[in-house]
């Protein structure tokens, strides 16, 4: 039960100390005295910010004075520009063909066909891959799931087959590649048959 007095009491204090401003008196607001020889206010029904006013609540400080038609503009204040978006617009590219992007971490199936036939070259050479260059890369429909480049004694499913034709060079060779859009390729060589690993 004293506990409860003592929070009540101190509660009361505090809401008495917070209405009348921490326990100070409050005074009636003198009048503002201005002194002739100051410059005039640009509001002059308003009093001087310090006048004898407790600083909650002074009054509202006008510190600038709005132009009207005529008068001239102050240097720093913002108005309305008219600008010419015309000039800032940049213009539009000259190529509009929409184009396809490869999806991010995922190469493309031309890109991803010929690394398969870099490294299957590099590996029958025996050399690194970086000594292997791309000369050509051109987008073929096969007639049939031979690539262009069937094995003699073979049967093949007889249906178009879309790929590439990749010329890969080695040590001033050339070597043509027939892939599809997966990972199928063969070397094939100058009589039109796969050569042999």
């Amino acid at each position: 039960m004293n506990r409860l007095i003592v929070l009540t009491a101190c509660f009361l204090t505090g809401l008495l100390a917070a209405c009348t401003g921490g326990g100070e008196e409050v005074t009636a607001v003198p009048s503002p005295v201005t002194s002739a020889t100051s410059a005039p206010a640009l509001n002059p029904a308003a009093p001087e910010p310090d006048a004898g006013y407790p600083p909650a609540i002074r009054p509202f400080e006008t510190s600038v004075a709005y132009p009207v038609s005529g008068d001239t503009v102050e240097a720093g204040m913002a108005y309305p520009v008219a600008v010419d978006l015309g000039s800032i617009t940049p213009n539009p590219p000259v190529n509009t063909t929409p184009q396809v992007m490869p999806q991010p971490g995922a190469p493309n199936a031309a890109t991803a066909v010929t690394q398969l036939a870099s490294e299957d070259l590099a590996k029958r050479l025996q050399i690194d891959i970086g000594s292997i260059m791309l000369r050509s890369s051109e987008s073929v429909d096969w007639p049939d799931s031979s690539l262009g480049c069937p094995a003699p004694g073979y049967a093949y499913m007889q249906v178009i087959t879309p790929g590439y034709k990749i010329t890969l060079e080695a040590d001033g060779q050339l070597f043509d590649y027939h892939t599809d859009m997966k990972q199928h390729f063969v070397l094939c060589g100058e009589d039109g048959q796969p050569v042999a690993p």
